[in-house]
């Protein structure tokens, strides 16, 4: 990512979050150059607002950023949002229960539901337990009510 995409990037951004009725001082981006990923960190207390209910405002302020940014330069671009290191701390939680349960599974011989999870969670503990070679994972079911199942590898 040049230096011009960067400029256009952060314009279009400022003037989001200016509309969002965020000051500029309030956040920083990080470019990734070797990729199209663009990270913004907000301070911990704006987290409220922008978490929202199980990450769901933040994962469409995502969508949103990203969508806007791509849109106005014809190439798609990730936009991550970290509020307070929210997402960091999410991703742990999230790879601490994969792991619990992918050790139910082992230990009782049957599959481990774990629902309420949007595709990205369901993708990451997918990534995360692929590793595991007494378990194996699947996605189930229709958005919104989509599960995943991790299940022993003889089962």
């Amino acid at each position: 990512m040049d230096s011009q995409q960067q400029t256009k990037i952060t314009d279009i951004i400022n003037n989001v979050f200016s509309l969002l009725g965020i000051p500029v001082d309030q956040f920083e981006l990080d470019f990734n150059k070797d990729s199209l990923v663009v990270q913004i960190n907000l301070p911990a207390e704006e987290s409220g607002v922008f978490i929202g209910h199980q990450g769901e405002t933040l994962s469409s302020l995502q969508l949103i950023l990203s969508l806007i940014v791509s849109q106005r330069l014809n190439q798609w671009y990730r936009i991550k949002v970290n509020v307070g290191d929210y997402q960091q701390r999410r991703e742990q939680q999230l790879i601490v229960k994969a792991d619990q349960a992918a050790q139910r599974a082992i230990e009782t011989g049957q599959e481990i539901i774990i629902p309420g999870l949007n595709s990205y969670e369901r993708h990451l503990i997918h990534d995360h337990l692929s590793h595991n070679s007494q378990v194996v994972t699947e996605s189930r079911g229709e958005e919104p009510n989509r599960q995943l199942f991790v299940s022993p590898k003889n089962s």
